[in-house]
């Protein structure tokens, strides 16, 4: 998963048991002085609860604040656990807890936040099965905003969520309590400072409508603009109209600094008229243009099924499976890749945060894993 213990999966667990803890406004306020280890809290102004939370090592891993809050939902309010955290996975994040969640891992590099109708870019990302979680680029910015919000809205398009407005009612004490517990064991709110947890992209707006996209001397309009996923060159592809037409997400590699050195490239596409595919580049090939390639991909150990290989320049490759879904849920969040055929052996990684990637890019701009009929 994109969000393992090494992220804010723990983030469900504490948010499940300070919840089963939190009292009605009838109960007295309990603070102590300062934030203790694996001790709870409660703050009945607004029904807010904290912990510091400790991990294997006995170390506070994070802080959390969590009440319960209605979202908006397709078919009315959901009943859902609203998250405030200072946490080694990801430093300051906000998430929710329901049942509502997207089934599939999601990486989104542009969500938001948005506090008092003010929006703050930010990063969304799936935690198990029933917590989205999202972390601002402006990490300082957003907890200090937070002293004077009153309502707060999540928003992930390509998570398919948006929260609506929600009353934060976050009274001053407890996001006291959240600033202090952060700074007491030493979080940083800006980044991941766990060493096991992967990097997080940097937040970015949602990418703007232009009339027409000019083509590039290195490809479609919009291959130049990248972003970072999991060392991976990101790029959302333009159509001569200027709309999104494709997800583009590739690796490049070297086998030595010398001139000549072979080179080897890895690229994932998603596009309306192809759906999910792959392509291989091996400088070292020169093979006839169009020419059909008997080819087996094993992912993870296990032979893929479902799929037609050809040439596509002297040096490339491309990968068509039948039903690109199937292929985005055979790599799921991270695999290893075995492609075999008389003219190629290439054996590589698929970094977890690729395919949800992918998928939260096409989810956006409604482009499927799956051709779109018609545009075969």
């Amino acid at each position: 998963m994109w969000a393992t213990k090494s992220r804010l999966q723990v983030i469900t667990v504490c948010a499940v048991v300070c919840m089963a803890a939190v009292p009605g406004n009838e109960s007295k306020a309990v603070v102590p002085e300062k934030p203790v280890a694996g001790k709870q809290v409660h703050f009945p102004n607004g029904a807010w609860s904290g912990f510091p939370q400790t991990g294997p090592n006995g170390k506070v891993r994070q802080c959390v604040l969590v009440a319960k809050r209605p979202r908006a939902g397709p078919a009315g309010a959901i009943d859902t656990r609203l998250s405030l955290t200072i946490g080694r996975g990801s430093g300051l994040a906000f998430a929710i807890l329901d049942g509502e969640m997207p089934s599939e891992d999601i990486l989104d590099d542009q969500a938001e936040i948005v506090l008092d109708g003010h929006s703050f870019p930010a990063v969304a990302f799936t935690v198990g099965s029933s917590s989205l979680a999202m972390h601002p680029g402006e990490a300082a910015a957003v907890l200090s905003a937070l002293e004077k919000t009153a309502t707060l809205r999540l928003r992930s398009d390509g998570a398919g969520i948006d929260t609506g407005a929600i009353a934060l009612d976050l009274p001053g004490e407890a996001l006291g309590w959240l600033k202090q517990c952060g700074k007491l064991f030493d979080i940083a709110i800006d980044r991941p400072t766990d060493p096991n947890a992967p990097d997080l992209p940097a937040p970015r707006p949602r990418s703007p409508e232009i009339a027409s996209g000019q083509p590039t001397a290195a490809g479609p309009a919009g291959i130049e603009d990248k972003q970072k996923i999991s060392g991976w060159d990101a790029s959302e592809l333009r159509g001569g109209d200027g709309k999104i037409a494709g997800c583009f997400i590739r690796q490049h590699y070297a086998t030595g600094s010398h001139r000549g050195a072979r080179s080897i490239g890895t690229f994932l596409t998603v596009s309306r008229t192809k759906g999910l595919t792959m392509m291989l580049k091996d400088s070292s090939l020169n093979l006839p243009q169009g020419q059909p390639v008997e080819a087996t991909l094993i992912i993870d150990g296990k032979s893929f099924v479902g799929l037609s290989a050809r040439v596509l320049g002297n040096d490339e490759i491309g990968v068509y499976p039948q039903h690109g879904a199937a292929l985005a849920l055979a790599l799921g969040n991270g695999a290893s890749l075995v492609f075999k055929s008389p003219v190629e052996d290439m054996e590589f990684p698929v970094p977890s945060g690729i395919v949800p990637w992918l998928r939260a890019c096409g989810r956006r701009w409604e482009i499927g894993f799956e051709p779109e009929e018609g545009k075969r």
